[in-house]
C-alpha cells in the first residue's frame, strides 16, 4: 500500500534520518510553519527559532535519496492527497495529532510514528512509568521513613497538593518538609491561588508555592548543611525542575512513593548517579497512610475551622 508521510520539519537531525529511513521509497510532505501558525492552537511555534527555510529543508531531504516525492504542501493543498488506498503518516507529536484531527478526521488509515524527534506538548505534559529495573523497596526503615514524608505533606496549605519530603543522612533525618505557599503559609487565602485558573499540568508555572524537594534543599543551604551522599524521601516523584535541583545537589538516593516521571526528570537524575527507589505500600496501607495525612491536613483543619463559624 502505498504510503504518505506528512510532517513538520523544523531541524533535520538523526531522530528525523531515522524516522525516514523506515519509510524509503514513500512519499513525504513538509508543511510550513506560517501557514501552522495561522492556527492559534500551535501559537506557540512562532517561539521555535531553529526552523529552516522550507525550501531548504525540500532540498535537503531530497539529497538523501530516500522518498520518491518530497515536497512542502499548502493546508489547502491537502484534501488532494486524500485517497482510500493510502496509508497516511504522522509523527506522534502535538502537531502530527493537530493535522490529523483537522484535515484528515474521517480518513481510517491512519499512522503515527512514535519516535523522538523534538519536545511536544504531548512529551512534555505526558506521564510516563518509571521504568521496571528500578529498585523496588519494602524494608521497614524505607516504609517507616516513608510515612513520615506523608505526615509531612499533611502540613501543606497548599489547595491542590499536599507533597512531604525528608533529608536524611546515616538513617538520621536531617531536614523535614512539605509543599508551602510563600511569602506566607496562608498566602492563597489572601489572594486567591493563580492555578485555579488552570487546569491540571498547565501552566505550571504560575505558583505561589514551592516544591517540598525545593524547599527541603534550600533550607539545607540556609544552614549550611552539606547534602553530598544525602538520601531524600518525597511522597511524590520529583518534577524536572526538583530533579534537577536534586542532580546539583549531591543527594545520591532518592526514594518516592507514587507519581511518574515527567518530562527529562528521571534522565536527569540518572546522569547524577542519583538511585531512584520506590517506597511500595500494599492498597490497604495506603488508605491508612493518606486518611493520617487527612488528619493532619492544614488545608481541611483551616476549612473546618471557616465552616464552623
Amino acid at each position: 500500500m502505498k504510503q504518505i508521510l506528512i510532517a513538520y520539519i523544523p531541524v533535520l537531525h538523526r531522530g528525523y534520518q531515522e524516522f525516514f529511513a523506515k519509510y524509503v521509497q514513500s512519499e513525504l510532505y513538509i508543511l510550513d510553519k506560517e501557514e501552522l501558525l495561522d492556527f492559534e492552537e500551535l501559537e506557540y511555534l512562532k517561539k521555535d527559532i531553529r526552523v529552516l527555510n522550507l525550501s531548504l529543508a525540500v532540498q535537503a531531504v531530497k539529497s538523501w535519496n530516500i522518498f520518491n516525492i518530497v515536497k512542502s504542501i499548502k493546508l489547502s493543498e491537502i484534501d488532494q492527497l486524500i485517497d482510500s488506498d493510502v496509508q497516511f503518516v504522522f509523527t506522534n507529536d502535538d502537531i502530527g495529532h493537530f493535522i490529523a484531527d483537522k484535515f484528515f478526521s474521517k480518513v481510517a488509515n491512519k499512522k503515527f510514528e512514535p519516535i523522538f524527534l523534538r519536545w511536544d506538548k504531548n512529551l512534555m505534559s505526558g506521564q510516563n512509568e518509571i521504568s521496571s529495573d528500578m529498585k523496588i523497596s519494602r524494608e521497614e526503615f524505607e516504609q517507616k521513613t516513608m510515612v513520615k514524608a506523608f505526615l509531612e505533606a499533611g502540613k501543606s496549605s497548599d489547595w491542590w497538593r499536599h507533597v512531604g519530603g525528608l533529608i536524611t543522612k546515616n538513617g538520621q533525618v536531617i531536614m523535614a518538609g512539605c509543599n508551602q505557599h510563600l511569602p506566607t503559609s496562608d498566602q492563597q487565602y489572601k489572594n486567591s491561588d493563580p492555578r485555579i485558573s488552570y487546569t491540571s499540568g498547565v501552566g505550571a508555572d504560575f505558583s505561589s508555592s514551592i516544591h517540598a524537594e525545593a524547599n527541603l534543599i534550600a533550607l539545607a543551604a540556609k544552614k549550611g548543611i552539606a547534602l553530598d551522599g544525602a538520601e531524600m524521601f518525597v511522597t511524590t516523584f520529583p518534577c524536572p525542575i526538583c530533579a534537577k535541583q536534586i542532580a546539583v545537589s549531591g543527594i545520591k538516593k532518592v526514594y518516592y512513593a507514587k507519581g511518574y516521571a515527567v518530562l527529562d526528570g528521571l534522565e536527569i537524575l540518572r546522569a547524577f548517579g542519583v538511585k531512584v527507589v520506590l517506597v511500595q505500600f500494599s492498597k490497604e496501607e495506603f488508605i491508612e497512610i493518606e486518611k493520617m495525612e487527612q488528619e493532619r491536613s492544614v488545608v481541611k483543619n483551616c476549612y473546618n475551622l471557616v465552616c464552623k463559624k
